[in-house]
C-alpha cells in the first residue's frame, strides 16, 4: 500500500505556532494537529497547503519551504506528514473540520494531545526553539 502524502502547515505568530483541534465526528476527534491535508493528484506540497488552509480555516497563506517530514503508520495505512513553513495572510479563522485553533509555544505543543503523526514534528520544533 502506498504511503499517503500529507501536508501540514507550520504557521508562526512570533514565537508561537498554530495548531488546530479536530472537531467531534472527525477522524482523530479531539486531537490537536498542524492544519493541512492530503496531496491531490498533480499537486505540490505548496499548492496543497494553500488549498487546505483555504478549505479548512478559510485563510490564505504564502507557502514556503519544507521544514520536516514524519512517516507514521496508522491502522488505515501509513502517511508521510510533510511540514511546510507558511505565512498566513490573516488569522480570522472559519473552522470546518476543527473546533478550535490557537497559537502555542513549541514547548507547549509537547503537552497537548497531538495526533500521532504530528508528535515528531512538534519535538523537532521544540528542539530547534530551545
Amino acid at each position: 500500500m502506498a504511503v499517503k502524502q500529507v501536508a501540514a502547515a507550520i504557521a508562526r505568530q512570533g514565537d508561537r505556532v498554530l495548531i488546530t483541534r479536530r472537531a467531534p465526528g472527525q477522524h482523530l476527534a479531539g486531537f490537536w494537529e498542524f492544519p493541512g491535508g492530503k496531496l491531490e493528484e498533480g499537486e505540490t506540497v505548496q499548492t496543497c497547503i494553500v488549498r487546505e488552509l483555504r478549505e479548512e480555516l478559510g485563510v490564505g497563506c504564502l507557502a514556503r519551504d519544507i521544514i520536516a517530514e514524519s512517516v507514521h503508520e496508522y491502522a488505515g495505512g501509513a502517511i508521510n506528514l510533510i511540514a511546510i513553513s507558511v505565512d498566513l495572510t490573516d488569522t480570522t479563522f472559519s473552522l470546518t473540520v476543527h473546533d478550535e485553533a490557537m497559537f502555542v509555544t513549541p514547548s507547549e505543543l509537547l503537552k497537548m494531545q497531538l495526533a500521532p503523526a504530528d508528535i515528531s514534528i512538534a519535538r523537532q520544533l521544540a528542539q530547534s526553539a530551545s
